[in-house]
């Protein structure tokens, strides 16, 4: 079992054990530790399909599994005897499952789960809010950003004695401020930069921020206009009627479009005239029908009308500049609870909003553990290495000093990490492998080291507080003690050499067979006319070996002179062919793959046992499977005396009686 399987069994399946009590009776003591009856029903459950099908299974199979949990905590204690806990080999193992088994249910329960709370009550509000942005560039000098930063706290001085709308036209760089003033319309969470909504959503009516906000576009000056319960979508339908390419015919679009919604008003059917007239040929078919929409996803003029709409109410003509829209509000949703919303908001969560919380958790975390870089010591490593080399490439190490690489670049409050830890983790990062180790490529390696460092220290915490993460680590460190015991008692023991190999095949020749095969050779030629010519000529006397060895196009076997030895009739569709054929035979051309093929059969050999040679792969397997086994019975035995073992039969057969009657 590799530690890469063991990974990939999902956290999230689990299955918490039932406490002790009174009622939870003892199955078995192996060596004085005991198997309770729920520890019992648990893993044989997991192991069966579930608790219903485990319910209904003979008390045989109960047996059978009992006595495999036995065998396993055999080894197990033998294995702790031993002391094979502390064997290098495991203490690795388990420092990495450590490290690495806590952290996607860390993060799932520290960042995941609050977040998608977070932004679920931060949706129940929408938002209107003005901005003025002043843009920074993305390499900005510590100079100019404090210069744009400046600026923006003079403009912030002002919003007390200057219109908003006024210091955006003024100032805001935002290629819209010219038309909306500023004004974003209404939104929700999920459509802004993290850093922006997060500002937004603190303030209340009429605040303002009184220093600017950072985010990837430069400082953000804000101002809260108006904030609302969010409303649930809207389903909406519509009529468009488009003008021309020209232009000439605005009028009389816009009479037809008054003329349809006097109609409308009238009493006639939305439907009806949205399949007859709207020119948008996707959904005329289908009564005009757009769906559900968000206030957010629309126009905020437009939005704000169509949601102060009732239900089969229709807008008057609404004009655009490619034509007019008539609407009509189909359906009106309640804003979801958060159970129903939970799943697309997690999907949205972790597409919008993750990544930054993430960091922010990360920094927490380096805080929390005092994990710092040593920037003496990276410099050091930059002047010092082949800026040439990637991260994957393990020689950019090789130029470095044995002070060097017992030196300590990343320091934390109980403990460092060396430059050998930090090798290996620069080189395991797959995300970074192809970067070359440049000074700035090193030094954002150290960092995500160091971010590394922070989330292994936390996980190693968390994992003692959670139960069900400490009985995971537990069973991880189990399993890794009976792999290491077994390929010590059983698997180190097996002694396998030609003689009894030999001894093994003679005694068991009859399980190792060929079937009926066919031996033929073929001459694959790219085209039709290339391969009749060839075959013209092997009728004409050619040897078909030397035809084949001459003009076979098929790759590896112009050497072997097309020969494709002995094949199982089924192995392929040429062996197929081949097996219908009489020795000596040949085809005429053929289509196959992407060209033709000419075949001759040279012989057919029947059904017989393989020598000791052809069956070597064969025998050595099941030698060696025999051969465990044996070891492996001797060795549990010896393990039953010295660790006492006792069964409580009646026990078992009454287990899953009491869940059972519960589930009545």
């Amino acid at each position: 079992m590799t530690r890469y399987f063991i990974i990939g069994i999902s956290i999230f399946i689990i299955i918490l054990l039932t406490g002790c009590t009174a009622s939870d009776p003892t199955l078995a003591t192996v060596g004085g530790e005991k198997i309770l009856l729920s520890n019992y029903e648990n893993k044989f459950s997991e192991s069966n399909s579930g608790w219903d099908s485990s319910a209904v299974s003979s008390v045989e199979e109960r047996r059978e599994f009992l006595d495999l949990l036995v065998k396993f905590k055999l080894k197990v204690k033998e294995a702790y005897a031993r002391g094979l806990d502390k064997d290098s080999v495991v203490v690795s193992e388990m420092d990495f499952y450590s490290n690495s088994v806590p952290q996607p249910y860390m993060l799932e329960k520290e960042v995941i789960e609050p977040g998608v709370k977070k932004l679920y009550e931060m949706k129940r509000q929408e938002l209107r809010v003005s901005h003025i942005l002043l843009r920074i560039q993305k390499n900005a000098s510590p100079e100019d950003t404090q210069k744009v930063y400046s600026q923006a706290m003079n403009i912030i001085e002002q919003i007390p004695h200057t219109p908003f709308d006024t210091l955006a036209v003024r100032y805001s760089e935002d290629p819209t401020a010219k038309k909306n003033y500023g004004d974003l319309g209404f939104f929700t969470a999920g459509r802004m930069v993290p850093e922006f909504e997060n500002a937004c959503y603190s303030l209340k009516p009429g605040e303002y921020t009184k220093k600017p906000v950072r985010t990837q576009f430069g400082y953000h000056i804000i101002v809260m206009k108006e904030k609302k319960a969010a409303s649930g979508p809207i389903r909406l339908s519509h009529i468009l009627l488009r003008f021309n390419e020209s232009l000439s015919d605005t009028a009389a679009v816009r009479d037809t479009a008054w003329l349809l919604y006097r109609q409308l008003k009238n009493g006639a059917s939305f439907t009806e005239l949205a399949k007859k007239y709207s020119k948008d040929i996707q959904n005329a078919s289908k009564g005009g029908d757009l769906g559900f929409f968000e206030r957010t996803r629309l126009v905020p003029h437009v939005g704000n009308l169509l949601y102060n709409l009732n239900v089969d109410s229709v807008t008057e003509p609404m004009g655009f500049n490619y034509g007019y829209h008539i609407f009509c509000v189909t359906e009106k949703k309640k804003f979801p609870d958060f159970k129903e919303a939970q799943e697309n908001l997690k999907k949205e969560y972790q597409q919008t909003r993750y990544q930054n919380d993430h960091n922010k958790y990360v920094e927490r975390l380096k805080t929390k553990y005092n994990v710092q870089i040593d920037s003496a010591v990276v410099s050091l490593l930059i002047s010092s290495i082949d800026t040439n080399k990637t991260a994957k490439d393990e020689t950019w190490k090789d130029t470095l000093s044995a002070d060097m690489m017992n030196s300590m670049p990343i320091k934390y409050s109980d403990g460092a990490l060396n430059m050998r830890d930090f090798v290996k983790k620069v080189t395991a990062m797959e995300e970074y492998r192809n970067y070359r180790m440049t000074p700035s490529n090193t030094w954002m390696l150290a960092n995500k080291a160091a971010e590394s460092v922070a989330l292994e220290r936390h996980a190693r915490n968390y994992a003692k507080s959670v139960p069900l993460l400490a009985q995971l680590l537990n069973e991880y460190k189990e399993g890794t003690l009976l792999q290491r015991i077994e390929q010590n008692e059983v698997w180190e023991k097996i002694v396998v050499n030609d003689s009894l190999l030999k001894e093994y095949y003679n005694l068991h020749k009859d399980n190792y067979r060929w079937p009926v095969r066919v031996n033929f050779a073929e001459i694959y030629l790219p085209s039709d006319s290339l391969a009749n010519a060839v075959y013209k000529k092997i009728n004409k006397g050619m040897d078909f070996l030397n035809a084949a060895e001459k003009y076979t196009d098929r790759p590896g076997y112009k050497e072997k002179k097309g020969v494709w030895g002995f094949q199982v009739f089924n192995s392929n569709d040429l062996s197929l062919r081949a097996s219908k054929m009489e020795a000596d035979s040949v085809t005429a051309p053929f289509k196959f793959e992407k060209g033709w093929s000419i075949i001759k059969v040279l012989g057919k050999d029947s059904a017989q046992v393989k020598t000791f040679e052809e069956a070597v792969p064969e025998i050595t397997s099941a030698y060696q499977e025999e051969a465990a086994k044996t070891r492996e019975a001797e060795w549990v035995k010896s393990l039953e005396k010295k660790y006492t073992v006792t069964v409580n039969q009646e026990v078992l057969i009454n287990a899953f009686k009491k869940k059972r009657a519960d589930n009545r």
